[in-house]
């Protein structure tokens, strides 16, 4: 028999809704009847298991009136109690239908267990399996080795309790045994009219180890959803004297599957630890493998083979799905469980609690290789790989393990978390002994359903050239791969859920295409299809490609056709203009830019599809050409005497061909249409004067004719002039002649002298003067035509010679180097000015064109030692210019210069001379030290009294009486000013020290501290230091500028004492809502400020605080002080807080799970004593545990409503007793 009850649940950590196997927000469940001669058949409760989230839960009987709707805070356990409502609980009788089914829903996931807990000897735990619980076809699965006890009373029975989770749900069952009110083997139907309708099929007998008497491969199916509940009372072990009652909720057939793992429990050998094997098809094959024997076995549906459990791990492996039932236990003590297969199944982690200090086990089966990869509480070292062994049968690709934990490592009640991150695993626990009562269970999920989702049927257009592909698989795997049955077409990415297909022809010819989209992975692989139909798309033709010439284009006629759609629309151009756009058949005038790109593109696009396809779309593409490109050559000029004149015009690109046409009289020989050709002249033409000849493209084709011009000018008698000057200076060898004729006519010159021309016939020579002509004074020259087209024409110039210039450019001199030269010229003549000029690379200042001006040398003048100076005249009248030059020699003058010392300022600076002279000596030297002192020393010290930039300068001079001057930029480096300053210093206590220093120029680059002459040290500009002692302490910093200067400071840091917080609370423990007085004891002030942390979200500044608590708990009170040298120091305390006793004043024990319980709240208390009297002084109930409270009976009836007497007495935490006393109204 069980005496000790262990609720186990696993924990994960969701943050959605998403739910997995026995983690679901839907639950449904029909609870069987237990025998109330065994040990009783109350009390029983359904127990919530919650995850990361505060979680609202509804529980009802959607067929019945009980709902009630409670919030269980996140990762918790809360039992629901159910025993007030047992007759309405249990699905009793059998062969009737019923209302008892409950409905149970969440917010979020959660685990749910339906704990039958008896008093001591009979209890069971049915872990709901949420949604993968509700199915359409289900073959029950039972124990068939072992019998129900026969007991003094009411008989335990074998049943099958089944709740529908739809309206109007009928189900058939076909019995392997006789059951209450029907037949074995007969079919029958039960019509369930509501969700939440129950129905029990019960066995009539107790022997269920005989055959033929065992409920065991019983099949039940519906047309709806429903959840079924299988359950085995008071099942007598043949180890020992135990009887168990033994169930679980099952599942349909769809969430079993072929391969199972079977871990041996520790049943005494007497007991046959066994499991059972229940077919859902017929003709199954069932192959179990130990290790150390195979055995084979064909079932029919419904039928159990029960197999003996000897080895640690056996494997079974089936061709068709099967349940798999595990009896085990611990000693005479027993417990079945459904195991999930391994195919599709298991969990990733899994949270578990031990209820009590007997022995703990758990079993794991997981695929090889993932044992490496167990953590459990966070310890990746706690479950070792190596106790893993094979599992036989499955050629090494599964292990197997049981591992037994002391209570030092699983304490009892603690939570537990088990995690794999390489594989999903398979979990169940053992605990208890062979005198306390077992527990067994399975903990890991049952097979995942998989979910396959094609997505929607479609139809496209056969424009289309891509058929996009969206599937979805969820469930128990999220991958899949595409497949199409009947396309010829390029798939791309078959694995990707969304990927895409590529058409080909003979796809839009066939008209349907069908995809597939099939599950992969560890699941058995699910399927669905989508079909693609494709439908006729618009067809748009803008017609035939067209070439226009760019000289004959004006609207331009286009034509074109839509099918399969209602309208179409013409578009395209640059900046032309379609006359209408909606015309099939319509015009198009192309623009400016159309023509300069040669062509242009139109498109028609059909509009309003016949099927809703997409428009379609077509271009038609016009050319544009050049015009032919006419040349009538350039214009004639003639004579008037002229009687013809040649033309020789061309035509090229589309034609070669012209003709040639006159404004004129004349005509052409030998034809207008040659190209070459003559044009006579008319004596009208000649009076006209002007007549323009045009030829004209022929030939052009698709162009229009193209012509060009030219003009013939007929010209009079030639006009001729001379330009050349009428006055010209004696001194000039050469006369330029110049003049002008008509165009179109030479020239020839004549000279009345006795000098030559150059080149008579040229319009611009020049003549050579002959002393003979400037004595004369005077000569005559001639220009004339020489004939031509026209008759001679001739124009006279005498020209006059008058007297040359003179210049004086002065006396040589000699000069230093280094000084420009004084210039003071001569001008007479004929001329009107002069300029300088000079053999060297000197510059005249301010200009060569003054005859009063300075000359510059150039260094290479010095270096040659003499320049020449010339002064020339202008050339006035055509006069050959004057010049006269005087010599300049230079004197070396001395270069001035000197070097300085960098320094400090208040440090000497030395002045080195570097003055130098190419001949001679440098003899004496004047310094001007640019602050109003001066030194004739050749290299002087000078100490000056302020820092920064002073301009020097030096005069040198020579024993040749020439000098030099330079003036020098010297800089005096300023000392930097070191200051520095510092926090308020505490000890043992960072102090942080801050550089400000000053320096008039430049950057301080370099620090250099030392803090208590040794004691430390650092070269940042700014430290920071601590002190471990108070006290006096010398910190010195010397500081470095960019130029070397350096300067120190020394201070003495005073470093202060810290305080010490301390503070008391009275009264520790304390209670909700009392005053609590916290004093500061507080040392090594004075303070200037107290802060309080009361831990409850609440603060406060005052020395001394008095505070309040509103809920019960412990605090961390942390106070932190600040004394005047502004160092602190902090302390905490714990208060706990206690509230006080309170009851209410009336309660209604109806049932309804709503004030049923008169009940002490508050709290903790050490010890309590709760006593309740009637209105006539009689003990109606007494208790000394303030968990307990009085639930309206007496004597187990119901207490008559009316006001009630209590009184209690309750030491809460610090030993505080609190009596009260008062009353109570009992309604209903």
């Amino acid at each position: 028999m069980k005496i000790i009850i262990l609720t186990l649940g696993f924990w994960s950590s969701f943050g959605t809704q998403e739910a997995k196997a026995q983690i679901d927000t839907t639950f449904w469940f029909a609870a069987p009847w237990v025998t109330p001669d065994h040990a009783g058949n109350v009390p029983m409760a359904f127990l919530f298991s919650t995850f990361g989230n505060a979680t609202t839960i509804r529980l009802r009987q959607p067929a019945s009136t009980y709902d009630t709707t409670f919030t269980v805070a996140a990762n918790s356990l809360f039992s629901k109690d159910l025993a007030h409502i047992l007759n309405e609980l249990e699905t009793k009788p059998a062969n009737t239908v019923l209302t008892t089914g409950f409905e149970i829903t969440s917010d979020f996931p959660i685990i749910v267990v339906y704990d039958f807990l008896s008093t001591a000897n009979n209890p069971e735990t049915y872990s709901l399996k949420g949604q993968n619980g509700l199915g359409y076809e289900f073959v029950c699965p039972f124990q068939t080795k072992w019998f129900s006890q026969n007991i003094s009373g009411i008989d335990p029975k074998q049943q099958i309790n089944i709740t529908a989770t739809e309206d109007n749900t009928t189900i058939y069952i076909t019995p392997e045994c006789d059951i209450v009110g029907h037949a074995a083997g007969v079919t029958y139907s039960v019509f369930l009219p509501f969700a939440g309708s129950s129905y029990t099929c019960e066995n009539v007998v107790l022997n269920t180890n005989v055959p033929g008497n065992n409920l065991s491969g019983t099949v039940v199916v519906s047309d709806k959803k429903i959840a079924v509940t299988c359950s085995d009372d008071s099942v007598r072990s043949s180890g020992g004297g135990c009887y168990d009652l033994m169930g679980d909720q099952i599942v349909p057939v769809d969430v079993i599957g072929t391969d199972y793992v079977v871990s041996k429990g520790f049943l005494v050998p007497a007991g046959d630890e066994s499991f059972f094997v229940v077919a859902t098809e017929n003709f199954t094959t069932v192959t179990i493998d130990d290790g150390v024997t195979i055995t084979t076995q064909i079932l029919n549906q419904g039928e159990t083979f029960a197999h003996s459990v000897t080895e640690p791990l056996t494997y079974i492996s089936t061709d068709k799905n099967v349940y798999l039932l595990h009896a085990t236990g611990y000693g005479c003590e027993m417990g079945e469980a459904l195991l999930p297969p391994l195919n599709c199944a298991g969990s990733e982690q899994v949270s578990f609690t031990r209820n009590k200090t007997q022995p703990f086990f758990i079993t794991l089966t997981c695929p090889a290789g993932a044992e490496d990869d167990f953590v459990l509480n966070g310890n990746p070292f706690i479950i070792d790989p190596l106790d893993f062994d094979p599992v036989p049968g499955t050629a090494g690709a599964y292990v197997g393990d049981t591992i037994e934990f002391s209570n030092a490592q699983i304490a009892m009640n603690s939570s537990n978390l088990l995690t794999n991150s390489a594989d999903f695993f398979s979990m169940g626990v053992f605990n208890g002994g062979a005198t306390g009562g077992v527990l067994y269970h399975y903990l890991s999920s049952f097979l995942r359903r998989v979910i396959v989702d094609a997505g929607p049927d479609t139809t496209l257009c056969n424009a289309e050239t891509v058929v996009n592909l969206d599937g979805a698989v969820s469930g128990g795997t999220t991958t899949g791969i595409w497949s199409v049955l009947d396309g010829a077409g390029t798939l791309n990415t078959p694995t990707s859920l969304t990927t895409t297909y590529d058409p080909v022809q003979s796809d839009y010819d066939q008209g349907v295409l069908t995809f597939v989209l099939e599950s992969t992975g560890n699941c058995d692989p699910k399927f669905d299809t989508v079909k693609v139909a494709f439908i006729q798309s618009p067809i748009a033709d803008a017609g035939l490609d067209d070439i226009y010439c760019k000289n004959n284009v004006g609207a331009i006629p286009i034509s074109g056709s839509v099918q399969f759609a209602v309208a179409s629309e013409w578009s395209g151009g640059f900046g032309g203009s379609i006359a209408n756009i909606a015309d099939l058949n319509t015009t198009y005038t192309p623009s400016p830019t159309d023509l300069a790109n040669d062509s242009v593109a139109l498109y028609i696009e059909s509009d309003g599809s016949f099927f809703a396809c997409p428009d379609d779309k077509d271009t038609l593409v016009i050319f544009f050409t050049e015009p032919p490109v006419v040349t009538a050559g350039p214009d004639i000029v003639a004579c008037g005497t002229t009687d013809s004149v040649a033309v020789a015009g061309t035509v090229n690109g589309p034609t070669t061909t012209g003709i040639w046409t006159t404004s004129g009289s004349g005509a052409f020989s030998p034809s207008e249409l040659d190209l070459g050709n003559h044009y006579l002249i008319t004596s009208a033409d000649t009076t006209i004067g002007s007549i323009t000849l045009v030829v004209t493209s022929t030939n052009n084709g698709n162009c229009l004719a193209v012509s060009d011009s030219l003009v013939v000018t007929i010209l009079d008698q030639p006009v001729v002039d001379i330009t050349t000057l009428d006055s010209l200076c004696a001194n000039n060898p050469t006369i330029d002649l110049t003049g002008t004729v008509t165009s179109g006519y030479s020239t020839l010159w004549n000279v009345l002298g006795t000098g030559g021309i150059a080149d008579p016939n040229s319009l611009n020579t020049t003549y050579t003067v002959t002393p003979a002509d400037t004595i004369g004074g005077l000569i005559q020259i001639e220009l004339e035509t020489n004939g031509g087209l026209c008759p001679v024409e001739k124009d006279t110039l005498l020209i006059t010679f008058v007297a040359p210039p003179i210049v004086d450019a002065g006396l040589d001199q000699d000069y230093c180097d280094n000084e420009p030269v004084s210039l003071a010229g001569l001008l007479g003549g004929s001329a009107t000015g002069a300029t300088w000029g000079s053999t060297g690379t000197g510059m005249f200042n301010p200009s060569p064109n003054l005859l009063t001006t300075f000359y510059f040398p150039s260094n290479l003048d010095i270096t040659n030692g003499s320049v020449e100076l010339f002064l020339t005249s202008s050339a006035d009248f055509g006069c050959l210019p004057d010049k006269d030059t005087a010599l300049i020699t230079y004197k070396p003058a001395p270069e001035a210069n000197f070097t300085n010392s960098s320094v400090c300022l208040g440090e000497n600076t030395l002045f080195t001379d570097q003055s130098t002279v190419s001949s001679g000596t440098v003899d004496n030297w004047q310094y001007d030290f640019g602050d109003a002192q001066s030194s004739i020393a050749q290299n002087p010290n000078h100490t000056y009294t302020g820092s920064g930039q002073f301009n020097v300068t030096l005069i040198a001079g020579s024993d040749n009486g020439c000098f030099d001057t330079i003036t020098q930029a010297i800089w005096v480096n300023p000392e930097p000013v070191p200051l520095f300053n510092n926090n308020y210093a505490c000890e043992n206590e960072v102090i942080y020290f801050n550089d400000i220093s000053f320096l008039a120029s430049g950057n301080i680059v370099q620090w250099d501290w030392d803090f208590d002459n040794g004691a430390g040290s650092s070269t940042i500009e700014n430290p920071i230091f601590t002190f471990g002692v108070p006290g006096s302490y010398p910190v010195s910093m010397t500081v470095t500028s960019d130029s070397g200067c350096v300067a120190t400071i020394t201070n003495d840091v005073q470093v202060l004492s810290g305080p010490t917080a301390a503070f008391t609370v009275n009264p520790n423990p304390g209670l909700a809502l009392e005053d609590l007085d916290l004093i500061d004891q507080s040392t090594g002030g004075p303070f200037t400020n107290w802060f309080w942390d009361f831990g409850d979200g609440i603060g406060g500044s005052a020395q001394n605080e008095v505070h309040q608590y509103a809920e019960g708990g412990f605090f961390d009170v942390i106070l932190t002080v600040t004394d005047t040298a502004g160092c602190t120091d902090s302390t905490k305390n714990v208060v706990q807080i206690a509230l006080l006793p309170v009851l209410p004043t009336a309660f209604t024990p109806n049932g309804d799970s709503e004030n049923d319980v008169f009940i002490i709240r508050g709290g903790p208390f050490l010890a309590a004593n709760f006593q309740i009297y009637s209105q006539w002084g009689e003990l109606v109930f007494s208790t000394d545990d303030a968990n307990i409270g009085w639930d309206g009976t007496y004597k187990g009836e119901d207490a008559p409503v009316g006001v009630y007497t209590w009184t209690f007495t309750v030491v809460i935490i610090g030993d505080r007793t609190i009596i009260k006393e008062g009353d109570v109204t009992l309604m209903r």
